[in-house]
Parts: structure tokens; sequence; C-alpha cells
């Protein structure tokens, strides 16, 4: 939409007012912060204007305006100006002890990282199993048919899963096909792994035919066809942000903020667009079917492991956050994380 210069200097004004103080904007406030070079009547004038339009909302008869999400929209495209991040806080994400050993934990620390320096809320959404490279394939045999498949990946991420078997198989059998697989199928990410099982059935049965198919009765019962297309986990830090932010102060929308993070799958489904798509994208709560929460905003990212990308992380908090500084941050975070992992 095109506005006048005069009118995006005021909207320019009232968004960056409501970021810093939370408080509805008037037209005396706009003249006396900003030298715009216009009396508050030509600004009120200006303002109802954009009222009309759907940038802006009066909460009282006698208040100020706050702006919409409509309004934020209209900034982060085509105003916003992203600073750099500070050297102090690169130098944080640098050297913040991020975890090098359990993925979990690594996964948990950054959300917490993404909390401490945004002081909203960090989340972080883990590689899925069906994207995951595999380098080690192993059966362990257990007592009463049971059997324990574990897959580590090339990041360190361990899945496992116990199955029941309706022949017990002996451990030297497990072992074989443990081993047929890590010769075989290291390397690729599970759906690859099964498509290369059913060629291999096909080309040559009399070699592996009992193999694979004790493989493939394994495969079934473990639910890995099922698996393929898992969620992801969703790591979050920071919840407890959330109430020292007067846009939360409101027991209603913290109610639907948690109930939004328990019914995780369609913040997945946002989380798994945003790999798609290139550098840091911002999503305004009301503007999305997948998280649709008025005042809310995401800042998200992917990231990248073994040379490709992987998860998303970001931060999530009210629409009024400084985008400038938020977006960096997140940027540069999600470069670390994508290092550490390539470097596991």
């Amino acid at each position: 939409m095109e506005l006048s210069e005069r009118s995006r200097e005021i909207l320019r004004a009232i968004i960056q007012s409501y970021i810093s103080t939370a408080e509805p904007v008037g037209s005396r406030t706009v003249t006396k912060r900003y030298n715009l070079g216009i009396s508050p009547a030509t600004v009120r004038n200006i303002m109802s204007d954009l009222e009309e339009l759907g940038f802006l909302v009066q909460p009282h008869t006698s208040a100020g305006r706050v702006p919409t999400d409509k309004a934020y929209r209209f900034y982060i495209d085509t105003m916003l100006e992203v600073k750099s991040l500070p050297r102090q806080q690169e130098e944080e994400i640098l050297n913040y002890p991020l975890h090098r050993g359990d993925f979990n934990q690594l996964m948990q620390e950054t959300t917490k990282l993404l909390s401490a320096l945004s002081h909203y809320t960090g989340i972080v959404m883990a590689p899925k199993p069906a994207e995951t490279v595999y380098r080690h394939m192993e059966f362990v045999r257990l007592t009463g048919g049971r059997v324990l498949a574990i897959f580590v990946s090339n990041a360190g991420i361990v899945h496992n899963r116990m199955i029941i078997l309706d022949e017990d198989l002996m451990q030297k059998d497990l072992e074989r096909i443990s081993a047929f697989l890590n010769y075989e199928m290291a390397g690729k990410t599970l759906r690859e792994m099964r498509s290369r099982v059913l060629q291999l059935m096909d080309d040559d049965k009399n070699t592996y035919t009992r193999l694979l198919m004790k493989f493939m009765k394994v495969w079934q019962d473990a639910s890995y066809e099922g698996e393929v297309e898992a969620e992801a986990e969703l790591f979050v830090g920071g919840l407890s942000e959330m109430f020292n932010i007067p846009d939360f102060k409101d027991y209603e929308k913290m109610k639907e903020l948690f109930l939004a993070f328990e019914e995780k799958h369609m913040l997945l489904k946002l989380l798994d667009l945003a790999m798609d798509a290139e550098g840091v994208q911002v999503y305004i709560g009301s503007e999305n079917k997948y998280f649709e929460m008025q005042g809310i905003s995401l800042v998200v990212a992917s990231y990248r492991g073994e040379g490709n990308v992987v998860g998303t992380l970001g931060v999530i908090g009210p629409s009024r956050m400084p985008y400038n500084t938020v977006i960096p941050l997140v940027d540069c975070t999600a470069r670390v994380l994508g290092r550490l992992i390539s470097e596991r």
C-alpha cells in the first residue's frame, strides 16, 4: 500500500514510540518526541486517516492510538532498518557455553540463550527424523521378544524405539542386520534407507531376501514408516519472560499463549515452513493460520547442519518487539548453532 512520505513518518514514529513504551501514542507525543515540523492538529488528521486504513486503532475514546498487525507488517517490509548485532552481544553468543555433547541439551541451551538476549521466549525446532542423516544403527535383543532399535545421526542425535517381534531373533541375527545397515545405509536418511532396502530386495533376492525381510519386520514393528513423517521435537526456553512484559499482564492472553505451546503441532507447521525460506522471517500472529494470535510475533531463521537446512529457531514475543535488534540476534544464533552441529 502506498502512503505519503508524511504519513509514513508519522506511522514510523507511532510504532517506534509504542515499541518503547507499550503506551497508546497521542499526537502531542509524536510532535514532542519527533521533529517532524508539523502541528499536533495535522498529526491528528493523519492519524485519523491511518486509522481508517487499518494501520492504527484507538483502545479508548480519550486515548492515543496503537499500531495494528497490519502496521507492523508494513513497517517491517518497507521501513525497518536492521542494525548490525552489537559486538558485545555477538561475543556473548559466540562464547555462550553451549553443550557440545548431549544434543537435547544443546537444543535447550540454545533456547535459553535466545531468551536471555532478547528477553522473550526462545524456541528451537530440532531436526526431523526423516531429514536426519544417520551414521550408526544397532538392534539389541532384550527379553520376551523385545528389541531395542537405536539410530544415531551424524550430529549425535539418538532415536530409539522399543519393538516386539513375532519371532524371537537371536542377538547374532540382530547383529547381522546392524552390520548390514551400517555398511549399506550409513550416510542416508530414514526415507532414503527405506527406499534402498526395497531396491536391494528387488535387485538380489537370493543374497538379501532373508536378512532384509527380517529388517523390514523390525522396521514395520518399530513404526518407522510412520516415524518418517513424525513431527520434529520443539524446545522452548524462557516462557516466564512473558510475565514481565506489559502486553501479557492479561490472564486470558497468557492462557492463550500457554495453550498454543501445548498444541505445538500448529507452531511446528509454521516453523517447518520457515525451513524453506531464505534468511530471517517475521510472522505476525494474526496473519497466518498456524499461529494466529493477536499481538504476537515470531522471528525465526533456519539453521544448517551436515550441509543442509535441518531445523529452525527463533524468538516469540509481542508484536511491538524491537525487530531491528531481534532479527540480527536470531540470525547470528542460527549460524552459531549450525556451525556447532556441523562440527559434531
